[in-house]
């Protein structure tokens, strides 16, 4: 099963995921992130931290290819 690697930024900071989750396709992949998501906006929404303009995840593959791009917002959805 391939490997994908969900990193967080927000253009001026990253955070990279160096360990990365096997998923069965880009579905799977895309689910991920979006469960990764809502597990932090309600995990931070406690503490009050709701900025998530211009926050984003970035999936890539093990290749380092890009597989998609989510914001936090869920404004925006890039599929490469």
């Amino acid at each position: 099963m391939p490997r994908y690697f969900f990193h967080f930024t927000d253009g001026r900071r990253k955070f990279t995921d160096s360990t990365g989750v096997e998923l069965p396709g880009t579905a799977a992949v895309r689910q991920h992130a979006v469960e990764q998501i809502r597990e932090l906006r309600g995990a931070m929404s406690e503490v009050k931290l709701q900025k998530w303009l211009g926050w984003k995840i970035i999936a890539d593959d093990s290749a380092g290819n890009t597989v998609f791009e989510i914001d936090f917002d869920f404004t925006s959805l890039k599929t490469t």
